[in-house]
This record gives structure tokens, C-alpha cells and sequence, in this order.
């Protein structure tokens, strides 16, 4: 968290998120890969990018809204994600159990891929 402030004197918000969402992505793929001491340093770089992206996303929240509007959003999303975290954690088990961590932590960082593809390329 503390290196946010020097992440964002560096790059623009919106190409600072597409980075972050490209290095996330490319983490979890490269999970397929991996063995237990990667699959562990994945992990800890997953945590670590999320806990950049968060403050990130904040501050941009507070750039592009005005501040009537502001905490609605913010309750907003923090509600849409734990809705997904609440279909996402059994998702995630049951591939685990499927299958394996590799492919599960591998296709989670493919569908971040689409995603961020899906949001960036509109802007």
C-alpha cells in the first residue's frame, strides 16, 4: 500500500490499472506451470497486487465521481464483490477439488484477462 502513492506520480490511473491487471493475470496463468514454491510465491504476489489495486481504484473512484455520488458507488461495489466472492469461493473449491490449484489459479488469471481486455479496450 505504501508504494501506491509512488505507482501513481509514475503512470496515469487508467494505464496504472491496465499494468496491474495485465501483471495479475499473468500470475495466475502462470500457475499452470508452476510447482508448491511457486504456486506459494504467486500467492503472495496476488495479495500484493490486490493491495496495490485497491487504493488505486479508489483514488480513481475519487477522481471521476463527484462527491454526492461517491459513497453510493463505493457501497455499490463493495457489494457487487462480495456477491462475486460469494459464488466465486465455492466455484473455486469445486475446481480445485476437479481438477487441481494450477488449473483453477490458471483459468482464474485467464478469465482476469478477458475481462480486463473486455473493460480497457472501450477506453
Amino acid at each position: 500500500m505504501q508504494l501506491t502513492p509512488w505507482l501513481q506520480q509514475r503512470w496515469a490511473l487508467v494505464r496504472l490499472l491496465r499494468g496491474l491487471t495485465a501483471l495479475l493475470a499473468s500470475v495466475l496463468i502462470s500457475a499452470l506451470w508452476a510447482n508448491t514454491l511457486g504456486l506459494v510465491l504467486g500467492y503472495l504476489l496476488v495479495n500484493l497486487l490486490l493491495a496495490i489495486v485497491e487504493p488505486v481504484l479508489s483514488n480513481y473512484y475519487n477522481q471521476l465521481l463527484p462527491s454526492a455520488q461517491r459513497a453510493t458507488l463505493l457501497s455499490v461495489s463493495s457489494m457487487i464483490f462480495s456477491l462475486m466472492m460469494v459464488v466465486l469461493f465455492p466455484v473455486m473449491g469445486w475446481l480445485i477439488e476437479w481438477s487441481s490449484f494450477a488449473v483453477a489459479f490458471g483459468g482464474t488469471g485467464m478469465v482476469v484477462l478477458v475481462c480486463g481486455w473486455l473493460v480497457f479496450r472501450r477506453q
